[in-house]
């Protein structure tokens, strides 16, 4: 997939958080989408209603960037991790603690529904990278990566 600077091949773990930082913003959009356009009450109606059309494709427009931007950077700190990049793997660690302490600190003991699924999945996700970003042989990875490059 990938190279290190050091030109060693990562181990299976990073490639498994890479595929995983790729399918939270696939799911991270797809929620989005499906918030704003399919499951009624869809969230573009209510905007409407409240905002009239112009304030709806505003806000629409606005939360489309912001969703967008926060999946690149993702995406951008994914690709640097699989170069072996330190920085980056300590980066996706701390946002991965974050999305594990959202995820905590935002449910609610009403069942579990398809909101809640497709809610808390692409933040789950981000949670098993940290996961995985701390297990032995990525901690190995990254070290000898910080060492020859």
């Amino acid at each position: 997939m990938f190279r290190a600077t050091a030109g060693r091949k990562p181990p299976h773990e990073v490639g498994i958080a890479f595929r995983l930082a790729f399918l939270a913003v696939l799911l991270d959009v797809g929620g989005w989408v499906l918030d704003t356009f399919v499951i009624p009450p869809t969230g573009f109606q209510e905007l409407r209603s409240t905002m009239g059309w112009a304030g709806a494709i505003q806000q629409t427009v606005l939360s489309a960037g912001f969703v967008a931007v926060l999946g690149a950077g993702l995406l951008w700190c994914a690709f640097w991790m699989c170069q072996g990049r330190s920085w980056a793997r300590l980066l996706l660690i701390a946002v991965a603690a974050l999305h594990l302490l959202f995820v905590l600190t935002d449910m609610n003991m009403s069942g579990l529904d398809w909101t809640v699924v497709h809610r808390y999945v692409p933040d789950l996700c981000i949670a098993a990278i940290g996961a995985l970003l701390v297990l032995p042989p990525s901690h190995a990875y990254f070290s000898t990566a910080r060492q020859t490059g």
